[in-house]
């Protein structure tokens, strides 16, 4: 969902423009759910068009044509199996156009839509940038200036009284190209629309907190931490995590539990300096005390553990049947019937199997009894500076 801070802009946008804020903030879900910045946190959030890099290369650079095409980054026509293979994590799209920008930075900026409006950067000197890496650069600098973009391509394409009238089918269509239908951008912005409409309201009415925005997240993050909370990783992004710390803080200082940033939180978090107490009993439990409080997580995680040890055990017998030990162990496994019957069912269900079966049984045994040790370890290393404290 949006951040406070994008919502605030949006709003203040359609305002100045006198479009349905509604209608805006649906074209922004639509286009990137509000995300406006890739992982990097400086890279406005994008999606790189391998058709659109062969054709902006063919006409600006076509000495270099070969070489993306050679590189798998520039294709004649639009592929939906190859497009955006690449792309499907933030990782993913930053490497790729890293990739395209060594072949021509310029080119692969023209190539790819950037923002929360993702604007084509082939359409920079249309909207009065200097080109596609300076339109970039803007759009690197803040939320304010991706939304700036956005309203000068609605208006530069005379794409504003669709908006204003909420005809989403001519607003599509003039944005999102003759593609629009298939890709259901119509009706997935009049279906947008109709829930802001509702959140605005939600927000009007106090209702609705939206989440707080990268700047104050990062504030609440670094000083909770300091203090002791867990906030998990400082990123920006107001998760679980930091809703708990804050409550946790809101709750010592006496204050409303909101989990959310407000005035007097943020006045006494700026003036505290009392690292957060956690009591010795919590600060000293073990495990079984865990077991012994009936811990969810721990209960699935031993029961997970017994299952590797049983495969495990299923791949030591079944390498001892190959290598002819089990002649030697058989006699303890036959005093063990529960196991035994274990064993005999999974030896029979890798019967068709390579003939060394029982060496991935072990290791995939191993592998998951530590994963599941980690998980008990991580659980009571939680309880134990207060991550869990009602």
């Amino acid at each position: 969902m949006f951040s406070k801070e994008i919502i605030d802009a949006i709003v203040r946008a359609a305002q100045a423009e006198g479009w349905p804020a509604s209608a805006l903030l649906a074209v922004v879900e639509c286009e990137t759910s509000g995300k406006p910045f890739e992982q990097d946190g400086h890279t406005p959030s994008l999606l790189f068009e391998r058709h659109k890099f062969y054709s902006e290369l063919k006409q600006h650079q076509p000495n270099k044509l070969t070489q993306a095409i050679r590189a798998g980054l520039a294709i004649p026509k639009w592929s939906r199996n190859t497009q955006y293979k690449d792309q499907g994590t933030s990782a993913g799209r930053l490497a790729v156009i890293a990739k395209a920008r060594a072949v021509d930075e310029e080119v692969a900026n023209r190539a790819a839509s950037w923002g929360l409006g993702q604007t084509m950067g082939f359409n920079a000197e249309r909207l009065k940038y200097e080109d596609a890496t300076h339109m970039v650069g803007e759009l690197s600098r803040g939320i304010g200036e991706q939304i700036d973009a956005l309203v000068r391509e609605i208006k530069t394409d005379h794409l504003d009284k669709y908006l204003k009238a909420k005809n989403f089918t001519s607003f599509a269509r003039g944005y999102n190209g003759s593609g629009y239908a298939q890709n259901q951008y119509d009706t997935r912005m009049a279906a947008a629309d109709a829930r802001w409409v509702r959140r605005l309201e939600q927000i009007a009415n106090g209702d609705y907190e939206p989440k707080p925005g990268k700047t104050v997240t990062l504030v609440y993050q670094t000083k909770l931490k300091g203090l002791g909370f867990n906030v998990g990783k400082i990123d920006g992004d107001w998760g679980d995590l930091t809703t708990g710390a804050t409550s946790a803080f809101q709750r010592r200082e006496g204050v409303k539990i909101t989990g959310h940033p407000n005035d007097e939180t943020t006045a006494l978090l700026e003036r505290s300096n009392e690292p957060r107490q956690v009591a010795d009993e919590r600060a000293t439990a073990t495990v079984d005390d865990l077991r012994s409080a009936g811990s969810q997580t721990i209960a699935s995680a031993d029961k997970g553990s017994l299952i590797s040890k049983i495969m495990v055990g299923a791949g030591a017998i079944g390498g001892a049947q190959q290598t002819g030990v089990l002649d030697q162990v058989q006699g303890v496994v036959d005093k063990v019937q529960q196991f035994k019957g274990i064993m005999d069912s999974v030896h029979s269900l890798t019967a068709a199997l390579a003939p060394y079966w029982w060496v991935g049984v072990i290791a995939v045994g191993f592998l998951t009894y530590k994963l599941y040790g980690d998980v008990i370890k991580r659980r009571l290393h939680d309880h134990q500076i207060g991550v869990h404290l009602g």
